[in-house]
């Protein structure tokens, strides 16, 4: 019975990490994601600790999920998990193949890695702003016409979000938009107090806001246009105003 219970979990131990991935554990994690890329693995998330990351990777062919442990910039583990793990609800086929257009699952990604994985999903580089610490970007795909914003700090993805059309079609600044639109293009420099002043005389009303390093980002939010956007300010003056997402402003 003792060789029984050895042999059982042995064959269990095996499993845990798949046989096509047994030879990246103490890989770097560049040429460890190559080799994902090529045998068909996407990568969906990770998540940092005090000594390592967990990044999850996902093989829709197959419905493996993976989780890789990373430490000092070499993989330390590589086993399987519950699709639930990278983001896929194990149900229908469909289920592991309809998350082409999420993107959730690339904030706090490496900027690198997030770019990697939106041209995989037909998207394209349009523009990129930078204000301080952080930098938008617009990724446009024609087939869905499918406009994002993603904001990275500290080259990593820290929101993407879905924007107008126009955001990415257009040569002009996040904040123009239509005829209905109230332009805030000329507060971009005064003085913070001044600008929140004249925001509120133009509609908008204020919704929240955090701040990161030395700068403070606000949300506003103007319920006759339907408008919300985000003010940057710095050493007191304003230094962006982005168009941002509606559940911004919620």
């Amino acid at each position: 019975m003792i060789s029984a219970v050895l042999i059982g979990a042995g064959s269990v131990s095996a499993q845990d990490t798949p046989s096509d991935l047994q030879n990246l554990v103490g890989a770097r994690a560049s040429s460890g994601e190559a080799t994902l890329k090529r045998l068909g693995y996407r990568f969906i998330k990770t998540t940092e600790g005090d000594d390592r990351k967990w990044s999850n990777w996902w093989r829709a062919s197959s419905k493996t999920c993976v989780t890789i442990a990373t430490v000092e910039g070499r993989y330390d583990s590589i086993v399987t998990g519950p699709a639930a793990d990278c983001n896929q609800d194990g149900g229908s086929g469909a289920s592991s193949t309809g998350g082409s257009d999420q993107f959730e699952d690339l904030v706090g990604a490496r900027a690198s890695s997030g770019e990697m994985e939106l041209r995989n999903r037909g998207f394209r580089n349009v523009k990129t702003v930078k204000q301080d610490e952080t930098s938008y970007s617009n990724w446009w795909k024609s087939s869905s016409q499918t406009c994002l914003t993603v904001a990275t700090i500290n080259g990593k993805y820290d929101s993407i979000t879905k924007g107008p059309a126009a955001d990415c079609t257009s040569g002009g600044a996040s904040t123009s938009g239509g005829s209905t639109q109230v332009d805030l293009s000329d507060l971009v420099g005064s003085r913070a107090a001044g600008a929140e002043t004249e925001m509120q005389a133009r509609g908008f009303r204020n919704v929240k806001g955090r701040k990161l390093g030395s700068t403070s980002y606000t949300y506003w939010k103007n319920d006759d246009t339907g408008q919300c956007v985000q003010v940057s300010v710095r050493n007191g003056k304003v230094g962006t105003i982005l168009r941002s997402n509606a559940n911004n402003c919620k």
